[in-house]
């Protein structure tokens, strides 16, 4: 049954392209993976980590003036017990005159930190008065939130006279404060202090759009935090939550001491028209949390927390600055994959380890630089995800290109097992696209010099040795033999016992007259290296007790099909045709017309491309075995001058 041309078009693309298919195939799965263990939250310690980090490298914001922090520290908690002599919790009245301190110097806000739900000591009716007289005071109460935890709620007799907001502050794992829930059932105690500000001194609102659900602050509308927020993943998002951005470490706003403040070594000037924070600062009453721009253990005091929420929200009103803010998971998502593609795509299309690696390392340090450029601008976008998909695609991609080389390296050496050099085995590799289909070298036609040699007198030289020693020495002639070939650019195609077959030109075909003039100059100098290395060997070998070797050598050129020779199972690299049978019928010639000093007969196409560097005696015309037609036929005396280089370095080099 005949398949559709469709199929069969379909099916030659998948096999032409089946690296990268394969390539693809093995981004497309590692991105959904990555997708998916995002989706699950598991990287989201990871990310909020690197928002940590973003966050500590942007703190470069000058303080707000705008806010100021009465804070009662250790050393104000001592100073009340020796001045007033009170301890902690000190009493209403002693609060009353905290108060009545501040509202003098007209502040417009006054933002108390710290529960007043039921009476201290004495003096609740001072403090009441004291709240009633400033006219702009927000206290702090507290949601219960958690089941068998009791709230605070506002106190009977401040609640008419006051505003009031709870101090509720999300965390995180380790009870860290990223988040802060601006709003629930009624506002939190920084959004009524910054309403409060922004109402009395600019006559401006943080408006709400009931249809839309959401708050605006100025121009912005203030990002609410989701279940899937950023690298949230099924986050309880009850109430209306946003990211803080934080402006800078401990105590960053100003902080006065509480004493001083009683002690009227405060000038109004220093709290007028501001908002004043009453909070404590002190370490005993452990009222503090890391935050993303702790480090080393440090902590941020909750009343620190809440005046940057409401610098924040009372900046973006007023100076349109930016709420940390993100991407949609669908524009996020599309993010992670465009970076797992490019990682798979630089593996899959640049060869290159080297060049793949650098442009990975810039790839990467790229996609940090714009998240790092992004968070400046208030955009938390997806860093660690993207870089992973970036990374992990690539070297997925890369290990498999790398096996894939291996397995062709293999199989394309394995073709060439009768030894080459290394600099024909680079090029052979570096090449081997051009010649390599399916693990097998398809047959061409090229033009080569082929080189046979063999041994005249084995079997006289055999029976002077044991069997042992005979195969040393065999080896020992042949390894001679292949490495002047191998080091005039040869090719050692085969060994027929005591012959060698050697082609000059293969497997990279050369086209023009100068390189194939070049591989007949280098068979005939290879040849003569050959005679003069034996010739000293001989000595040896006489000097050893065993007989002299004489070894002939016939040279032709001409065409010749190449290609790979044998089973699936079973392959060599070799070489076929006329020429071939030539070079050999020349060797074998040399039993019959006098070869010269060095036995090397080669035939008129070669000697045609000698250009006189050689010194050639003309044998004559004789029809070798098997041919009818006469075959000019040469003996090569010796160097007539001085070569060009025509090693395996030089000749490469000129390639």
């Amino acid at each position: 049954m005949k398949l559709p041309a469709t199929l069969v078009n379909f099916g030659a693309f998948c096999k032409r392209n089946h690296q990268q298919l394969v390539a693809g195939l093995i981004t497309f799965s590692l991105s959904l993976g990555v997708l998916g263990l995002r989706e699950n939250g598991a990287f989201k310690e990871v990310e909020l980590w690197v928002y940590d980090s973003l966050m500590r490298s942007q703190l470069n914001e000058p303080p707000d003036r705008r806010v100021v922090i009465v804070e009662i520290s250790e050393a104000d908690i001592q100073d009340f017990s020796k001045l007033y002599f009170e301890r902690w919790p000190i009493s209403d009245r002693l609060f009353a005159r905290l108060i009545n301190q501040i509202s003098v110097a007209k502040p417009a806000a006054i933002g108390i930190d710290k529960y007043l739900d039921l009476p201290v000591l004495e003096g609740r009716s001072e403090l009441v008065n004291a709240i009633k007289n400033a006219g702009n005071v927000v206290n702090a109460k507290f949601i219960a939130t958690v089941e068998g935890r009791s709230g605070v709620d506002p106190a009977k007799d401040l609640e008419q006279i006051s505003s009031y907001g709870y101090v509720n502050l999300p965390t995180d794992k380790g009870a860290l404060v990223r988040r802060a829930s601006i709003v629930g059932d009624s506002g939190s105690l920084a959004f009524e202090i910054a309403n409060l500000y922004l109402k009395n001194l600019h006559g401006k609102q943080l408006v709400f759009d009931p249809a839309a659900i959401q708050f605006t602050a100025g121009k912005q509308i203030i990002p609410r935090i989701t279940a899937n927020y950023g690298a949230y993943r099924k986050e309880d998002d009850s109430g209306y939550q946003m990211m803080i951005r934080y402006r800078g470490k401990a105590r960053f706003f100003e902080h006065i001491r509480a004493t001083d403040v009683l002690e009227k070594r405060v000038a109004p000037e220093k709290l007028r028209d501001r908002v004043v924070l009453i909070g404590v600062t002190a370490e005993s009453l452990k009222d503090s949390f890391p935050t993303p721009v702790s480090v080393d253990g440090e902590v941020m005091y909750g009343v620190e927390i809440h005046a940057n929420i409401v610098s924040q929200l009372i900046s973006s009103t007023l100076d349109d600055r930016k709420f940390i803010q993100v991407w949609s998971n669908e524009i996020e998502n599309i993010w992670i994959l465009f970076w797992a593609i490019a990682g798979g795509a630089m593996a899959a299309f640049i060869a290159h380890a080297g060049k793949n690696i650098g442009l990975l390392v810039l790839s990467s340090g790229g996609l940090v630089w714009a998240s790092y450029f992004a968070f400046g601008q208030a955009l938390w976008i997806p860093l660690f995800p993207a870089l992973l998909g970036l990374i992990s695609s690539n070297v997925l991609v890369m290990a498999y290109q790398l096996a894939i080389q291996q397995s062709e390296r293999k199989v394309l050496m394995g073709l060439f097992s009768r030894h080459v050099s290394k600099e024909l085995a680079d090029i052979i590799w570096s090449n081997r696209e051009k010649f390599l289909l399916e693990g097998r070298i398809t047959g061409q036609e090229v033009y080569v010099t082929v080189l046979f040699t063999d041994m005249r007198n084995f079997s006289t030289a055999a029976e002077a040795q044991a069997p042992g020693e005979t195969l040393n020495w065999l080896n020992n002639y042949l390894g001679t033999i292949a490495n002047e070939v191998l080091a005039y650019g040869g090719m050692v195609d085969k060994y027929i016992g005591d012959a060698v077959m050697a082609v000059f030109g293969v497997p990279i075909p050369h086209s023009n007259e100068i390189e194939r003039t070049r591989d007949a100059q280098s068979a005939v100098a290879a040849a003569l290296a050959i005679a003069h290395k034996l010739a000293e060997m001989n000595e040896v070998w006489v000097a050893q007790g065993l007989p002299p070797v004489s070894t002939g050598i016939g040279i032709n050129s001409g065409l010749v099909i190449a290609g790979s020779l044998g089973s699936s199972e079973r392959l060599e690299y070799s070489v076929l045709g006329d020429a071939v049978n030539v070079a050999s019928r020349l060797e074998s010639f040399n039993k019959e017309v006098d070869g010269g000093p060095h036995h090397i007969l080669i035939s008129e196409e070669t000697y045609q491309r000698l250009d006189n560097n050689f010194q050639t005696e003309f044998v004559g015309k004789f029809a070798l075995k098997g041919k009818t037609q006469e075959t000019g036929i040469y003996r090569v005396l010796d160097v007539q001058k001085k070569l060009n280089q025509l090693s395996s370095t030089s000749s490469f080099e000129n390639k």
